[in-house]
Parts: C-alpha cells; structure tokens; sequence
C-alpha cells in the first residue's frame, strides 16, 4: 500500500503581499537609520486622535519640560524642533543608535504623562513609534531645516515663517535655509526654546555650504 501525498497549502511565506497589511500612514518596521554622530536626524513623532492640540500652552509646556530633560545629557541633542497640531518634529544629533533609543524613550514617556496629567486621562499618546531619517551632506542639512522651521507655514497657507511653537526664535541663519529673515518670541514667554547648540559639521558649518561634501562615516 502506498501512502497518497497530502496537498501542500502555503500560507504566508516571502512573497508580495504576504502578512499582516500596514495601516494607512504607519511607520515602517524597517531597520532604522545607521546612528553616528556626524550624521543628524530628522525624527517625527506623531501624536494619537485623542490628544487635544499641541500648539496650546497647557501641552506645549510639558513638551517643553521634556526637551528641557533632554539638555542635561551628552549623548543626544534636540538642536531644533517645530511643534505642529497632532506632531512633532526634531532635528537631533546623537552619539550612536543605543544612545538616540533611550533619550526618545525618555522623551516620550516624559511627554505622554505630562500631556495625560494635563488631560486628565491615563494611556497611550503617540500614535506610532518615531520615525527617523539621518541626514548625510549639506543639502539634506538645509532642507530639513527649512522643513521643520517652516513647517507650520506647510500646513497653515499664509501663516508666518517664524513660528512661536519652534525654535525658530534662536534660529538666525535664515538666509542660508532660503527663508525669509524672520523674528519670534517664543509661544511659551517665561523662558526660551529648549534647544543645545550644534556640534555636527552638517549642522554647524555644512548647512550653510551650497556644495556637497561628504562626511565622514
């Protein structure tokens, strides 16, 4: 007697389309960025439905209490940042992945209890992981700083390039970003933007070069 062969079902596997299908405007699960110190990132942190509108000063401060924390370190610097309705952006420098992993996880533990305090409510706040992107020569440098300080601007047709709810207000090399030159105070008036100065060459110097140069890895 001969034992017939059972069919085979694949399920799954390698191929295009196979698992669970991403939701709309989710952040890939991809490796992240390579982490080194001469390469800045661009990280976005977007925030749940629920959360009440982050350009108020009852969210702005814990925000800014939580950037604030993050000057006392070494290993990671916010050197600028522009607070948006339901996100965030930040352009940080870090020392290396280990280093970018634990300040953002203290940022945003810091951030959501601060915002849940404000709302009076417990829970989840951010409505996916950050997403990161490192920043390689001088014409990403700049672009990017273009992006997040004008960001409102993007989303609000006609507001002012210099907005209150970012750094914009100790940001001074505005020609070099092709932004018109521009002056704010800070939306929060007892204290200034919690940014650290600059110390990659991309950030400092190389922004402000039209050609590219490379940086060392």
């Amino acid at each position: 007697m001969e034992q017939a062969a059972l069919p085979v079902c694949a399920h799954g596997g390698a191929r295009r389309g196979a698992g669970r299908p991403a939701k709309p405007g989710s952040v890939s699960h991809r490796r992240r960025p390579t982490v080194s110190a001469n390469h800045p990132l661009h990280v976005t942190l977007r925030f749940a439905e629920h959360v009440w509108n982050l350009r108020a000063q009852r969210c702005l401060r814990p925000i800014d209490q939580a950037l604030r924390a993050l000057l006392r370190g070494e290993c990671v610097r916010v050197t600028h940042f522009s607070v948006q309705g339901n996100h965030m952006h930040l352009v940080v420098e870090a020392h290396d992945r280990r280093a970018l992993s634990s300040a953002m996880r203290s940022l945003t533990i810091r951030i959501a209890r601060g915002l849940n305090r404000a709302m009076g409510r417990r829970g989840r706040v951010l409505a996916q992981r950050y997403h990161a992107r490192a920043l390689r020569s001088p014409t990403e440098a700049r672009n990017v700083l273009r992006y997040v300080l004008a960001n409102h601007a993007r989303h609000v047709p006609g507001a002012a390039i210099a907005d209150p709810w970012s750094s914009a207000p100790v940001f001074v090399e505005w020609s070099a970003v092709g932004l018109p030159v521009a002056a704010v105070r800070y939306a929060l008036p007892d204290r200034g933007p919690p940014v650290a100065a600059p110390r990659s060459w991309l950030l400092s110097v190389g922004f402000l070069r039209p050609t590219r140069r490379p940086v060392a890895p």
